[in-house]
């Protein structure tokens, strides 16, 4: 007598999950943006100094000041980033690569961003 099998399912594709491609993407583009960023925050501090050190104008101020609001945004972004790549890795029957690129990427971003804010802070605290 035969043995019946169960019918078999084709294999299930997985999809990427959608959480994870946005933190993926917020990742790559804070990334870039906080590269321009700098760059004009540098370009703000050259056009300020002259032959005796840095005078400030009125521009240069509003400068620092938006590219400020700017940094603190894409921060916010970043913790955002972190959150959806969680959620990426815990999705059930999702491929995961992208999730787990987004939250390594914008942790990285975000230790930076730290690192580069404490030393910031001891070298103004020697004076």
């Amino acid at each position: 007598m035969e043995s019946q099998q169960p019918p078999q399912h084709p294999p299930q594709i997985k999809r990427h999950s959608g959480p994870g491609i946005a933190s993926f993407i917020i990742s790559l583009v804070s990334m870039l943006a906080y590269i321009i960023s700098v760059g004009a925050m540098g370009a703000i501090f050259s056009s300020s100094l002259d032959g005796e050190g840095l005078s400030w104008s009125d521009s240069s101020t509003t400068g620092v000041t938006i590219i400020t609001i700017i940094l603190i945004g894409l921060f916010a972004a970043n913790i955002i980033g972190i959150v959806l790549g969680i959620i990426g890795t815990v999705l059930r029957n999702r491929k995961k690569i992208f999730a787990i690129l987004g939250l390594a990427l914008n942790t990285v971003i975000i230790l930076s961003f730290g690192l580069m804010f404490v030393i910031l802070m001891l070298r103004a605290g020697r004076g």
